[in-house]
């Protein structure tokens, strides 16, 4: 690998003001955790007693799906370093800054996950739990898909198909209150599982642990190669050796998290598919995230001087392979649920196809893959600075409903308190997180000025 730059470096510069987005961070920390507070109470103060989700679980609920959520970014990061560091890309050169700062925040993911600890172990007496599986002898409510599916009133009259599609709903009950029962024996016979609440405590251990280590190991080799050119090669030799086995482990720590802490909520539910959605979902996240911030900074120095269209080009098309992958990955999972018809997987499907949450299920489909899809199409989008970050910001607000998608639909009785719930804990995680995120920003140069020499020289030709 050459050492002798074939870029400009660009020359130190006076550090960005950052109060405009400290500010930004700390106002949505204090309405997010005021917002989250007060729809606490109505939820908590109106809820029915051993008839749908409690108080308790329905907050926990919001929670998990703001911590999901902002997890992608820590994750996510630690993924586009290591794809950037065996790839050798030019656009993770320019987003190193955004995305090592990200991976930084994982300590603060992993207090803000105490709380769903906590009520994994607290909810053992619920008549209707966050996770079934911590009470299982007092599961009802979950374990039954909604009394109709889509199509179910569309030939009221036929008697025929009334009567199959009553035979269908009731298999696919007795064969999710089997799988309960046998989860129930299971526990009686005092067998502590997976999905059990001190196996849910221990494997967040292992896990946080894990993804620490190496994001310890990617921020200090790349810090070598920073403070002394002369260890630049070694250093980058030394990630690109770390990140092939840390995809690896990647992909195997989040199928585990991604099952215990989303898949879990449904009882009997699982789907091969799902883990794959989870880190596509964080990819996406992360890298539009740090898209965003990039583009907010690419007309003040060092970027002015570095910035060519190719970059903005790869940033676009990137995206728009992200939710390519999102869309074929959604669509495959519900695709093989659809042609295996197994009783005990489609529920997940008739929870998200009935009241409102269908009306969601199809936004998704239309604001989440068509029209960014259409948008990142043209090449006057991905070239505009300003278009593209708005096309970044768009693409997180639809990873976050996708997230919530995931998680509230399991529980019934879902209405405007529970929305506030929902935007709330996003705001309120996300300014506190965001506070550390810069915090961490401005510990180190924006851009790596000794590894400039891997972006292209000239302009990106039109062809690409």
């Amino acid at each position: 690998m050459s050492t002798a730059p074939t870029a400009p470096t660009p020359a130190p510069t006076a550090a960005p003001d950052w109060a405009g987005p400290r500010k930004v961070a700390a106002l949505a920390a204090v309405a997010g955790v005021a917002a989250f507070a007060a729809a606490a109470v109505i939820t908590y103060g109106t809820a029915e007693d051993g008839h749908g989700p409690g108080g308790t679980t329905r907050i926990l609920a919001a929670y998990l799906s703001a911590w999901v959520y902002w997890l992608s970014l820590p994750l996510g990061g630690m993924a586009l370093l290591m794809i950037h560091y065996l790839a050798k890309t030019s656009w993770g050169v320019l987003l190193r800054r955004p995305l090592e700062s990200a991976t930084r925040t994982l300590p603060l993911m992993a207090v803000l996950f105490v709380p769903v600890v906590i009520g994994a172990f607290v909810q053992k007496d619920s008549h209707a739990p966050l996770y079934w599986w911590s009470a299982p002898e007092h599961t009802h409510a979950a374990d039954h898909p909604p009394a109709s599916q889509p199509g179910d009133h569309a030939d009221a009259g036929a008697a025929t198909i009334a009567a199959k599609q009553a035979e269908r709903r009731k298999m696919s009950d007795d064969a999710v209150k089997k799988r309960v029962a046998e989860e129930q024996r299971e526990r009686y016979d005092a067998t502590f599982s997976f999905l059990s609440p001190p196996a849910f405590a221990g494997v967040a251990v292992v896990l946080f642990a894990v993804w620490g280590a190496f994001i310890y190991v990617l921020n200090k080799w790349g810090q070598d190669g920073e403070t002394d050119p002369a260890k630049l090669p070694a250093s980058l030799e030394k990630l690109k050796n770390v990140s092939g086995p840390g995809l690896i482990a990647y992909a195997i720590t989040l199928t585990v998290g991604a099952s215990q802490w989303v898949m879990s909520l449904e009882p009997a539910w699982a789907s091969t598919m799902f883990p794959v959605i989870f880190a596509v979902n964080q990819l996406l996240t992360c890298f539009a995230f740090c898209v965003a911030t990039f583009l907010f900074l690419v007309a003040r120095p060092p970027f002015r001087d570095l910035m060519r269209p190719k970059f903005q080009l790869d940033m676009g098309t990137l995206m728009l392979a992200f939710t390519l992958f999102w869309s074929y990955t959604s669509f495959s999972q519900l695709l093989i649920i659809w042609i295996g018809n197994l009783p005990e997987e489609i529920p997940f499907y008739l929870r998200r196809s009935g009241g409102g949450w269908w009306w969601v299920s199809a936004g998704l489909i239309v604001f989440h893959f068509a029209l960014p899809f259409l948008l990142l199409l043209f090449r006057d989008i991905k070239l505009h600075p300003v278009r593209l970050r708005a096309m970044a910001i768009y693409l997180l607000v639809m990873c976050a409903v996708d997230v919530v998608w995931w998680v509230e639909p399991t529980f019934e009785g879902y209405s405007a308190a529970s929305l506030l719930l929902d935007v709330g804990a996003l705001l309120g995680i996300g300014g506190v997180w965001g506070l550390l995120f810069l915090y961490h920003l401005k510990q180190r140069p924006l851009f790596p000025a000794n590894e400039a020499y891997q972006l292209p020289e000239g302009h990106h030709h039109e062809s690409h």
